[in-house]
């Protein structure tokens, strides 16, 4: 028995441990950038060694791949506790959630590892994986909260990405230029396309606040 419990002790420093890293890393990517992200600043954020960051990760690479991943988690996970508690005429909520996501310092630093990756060839091919993988959690997510499937759920999942990703450009620009009635504008716009297509795929969607649809 108390040689279960050390092995279980162990098993919870290294998830800590990678955790730290994983955070530290996001962290470091938001704010320095994927270039000044270095193993000795991802370990001075985290308070670890480099020894240890070492031991959970072969290489610097490694460390920013996994933290990729995790930000992806971290966004299904948003998503799908936020979708829950959304029914009928949601389509604006929906477009609000999706642009507040893509203006955190969490997705700022996925943004960086996109970017590092189109010129750095292993990067890239390390993160397409993550990013097969969000985008299959997308479609699953996707058809949980809509009732759907299959090709539906595809189709549904393509313009919840389509809508992330303009407004994963607007985030880029809006810290150098912020243009509110246009902003204003490209919210209204993207909540009536989404009502559009996703009408199409399932019934009508309506929020709810403890579960009781507002009237």
């Amino acid at each position: 028995m108390q040689a279960a419990a050390t092995r279980r002790t162990q098993a919870e420093r290294r998830e800590a441990t990678t955790s730290k890293l994983l955070d530290a890393t996001i962290g470091c990517l938001a704010n320095l950038g994927y270039a000044r992200t270095s193993v000795a600043a991802i370990c001075a954020s985290a308070g670890v060694s480099q020894g240890a960051l070492f031991r959970h990760f072969a290489t610097r690479r490694d460390v920013i791949v996994a933290a990729a991943d995790a930000i992806g988690r971290q966004h299904i996970e948003q998503f799908d506790a936020a979708a829950r508690g959304l029914k009928r005429d949601a389509y604006r909520r929906i477009v609000l959630l999706i642009r507040g996501l893509c203006r955190t310092p969490t997705h700022a630093a996925w943004r960086e590892i996109m970017v590092a990756a189109r010129t750095d060839t292993e990067l890239r091919v390390q993160a397409s994986q993550g990013l097969e993988r969000f985008e299959a959690m997308l479609i699953a997510t996707s058809g949980r909260f809509l009732g759907i499937d299959g090709k539906a759920a595809k189709r549904a999942a393509v313009v919840l990405l389509s809508i992330m990703h303009m407004f994963d450009s607007e985030a880029m620009t809006v810290v150098v230029f912020g243009n509110e009635p246009l902003e204003t504008q490209r919210i209204k716009w993207a909540t009536e396309m989404l009502k559009r297509e996703l009408s199409e795929l399932s019934p009508p969607l309506s929020p709810r606040v403890g579960g009781t649809a507002r009237r």
